[in-house]
């Protein structure tokens, strides 16, 4: 993990920052995913759809693609919706609320406790064009803001984007890839939906420029799975029958070792406006460090 520098300070408010916007919680790697072997995916296991089962037969690509790809469209253009990240057992998870226009979203995420962040909780609200984060080490403050050093070396909009979840790298994926297959109809949070899965190869991928999905998305996604060491991972995905992904799932194996990423999409539209914390409970950055340092 980088350390930005200003001293032990600065390095444990960006070990907590880089958990909130890892999403499921490790800390570890801005996209966390992939590389698991299919005995040890969740839901809808390896022996549905991986060879010609039944829900495969009669499926044209052409309309496997068109269906993820306007599913994808779709929850992209939602108002706002609510995603839950988990990963692999004992990675922790993530509640994230996304709100499109004006642009807001809430993180909150459990892991492990660390010397970093003692409490294994973490909350970021963005709102009105400003980041708070919540804190226990401010007598008096819950919350402090971040400022221009404390993003050295991340884009400002990634709380944002990670609050929207993985809809467009996962769906836009798996639409590209020649090898998705529909697995059948199953159900998700008691709603019924159609189930897709394929391999994604990144370097099939990488050369991919149809419609499926945007090439700035396509290359993000591509260079963050390669960074972890993963050639190819397994995508699912699950479309409600309004047209709306309900969950999405991303396995493989890097060079950690196994990887999960799973998100589950809820509540479009219905979202409770967020609304940034009280101002006599907010410390600026620079009080929020000082803190620290007079701790340490």
């Amino acid at each position: 993990m980088r350390v930005w520098g200003r001293g032990i300070a600065l390095a444990t408010a960006g070990a907590a920052l880089a958990v909130m916007l890892a999403g499921c919680g490790s800390g570890e790697s801005e996209h966390e995913g992939a590389g698991a072997p299919e005995s040890e995916r969740g839901e809808g296991g390896p022996g549905e759809g991986s060879g010609g089962g039944s829900g495969q037969a009669g499926d044209k690509g052409a309309d496997v693609r068109a269906a993820l790809t306007a599913a994808a469209r779709k929850t992209g253009e939602q108002a706002s919706y609510k995603t839950l990240q988990t990963g692999a057992p004992g990675s922790g998870h993530s509640e994230m609320l996304f709100q499109k226009s004006p642009s807001a979203s809430v993180i909150k995420a459990w892991h492990q406790p660390s010397k970093a962040d003692p409490r294994g909780f973490t909350q970021m609200v963005s709102v009105g064009g400003k980041t708070y984060v919540s804190t226990d080490d401010l007598p008096g403050k819950s919350w402090y803001t971040m400022d221009d050093s404390a993003y050295a070396g991340r884009d400002k909009g990634s709380g944002g984007a990670r609050a929207a979840g993985y809809v467009p790298e996962f769906t836009g994926a798996l639409a590209a890839s020649p090898s998705t297959r529909r697995v059948g109809e199953e159900r998700v949070g008691g709603r019924p939906a159609d189930h897709y899965r394929g391999t994604v190869v990144m370097d099939e991928l990488a050369a991919y420029t149809g419609p499926s999905i945007d090439k700035g998305v396509r290359d993000g996604y591509v260079a963050g799975t390669r960074q972890q060491g993963m050639k190819s991972v397994v995508i699912d995905v699950w479309v409600g029958k309004d047209g709306l992904v309900l969950k999405s799932q991303e396995a493989g194996r890097g060079s950690k070792g196994p990887e999960l990423v799973v998100e589950e999409y809820s509540d479009f539209g219905k979202i409770p406006a967020i609304t940034a914390p009280a101002a006599n409970t907010v410390a600026t950055w620079e009080e929020f460090i000082d803190g620290l340092s007079q701790r340490s």
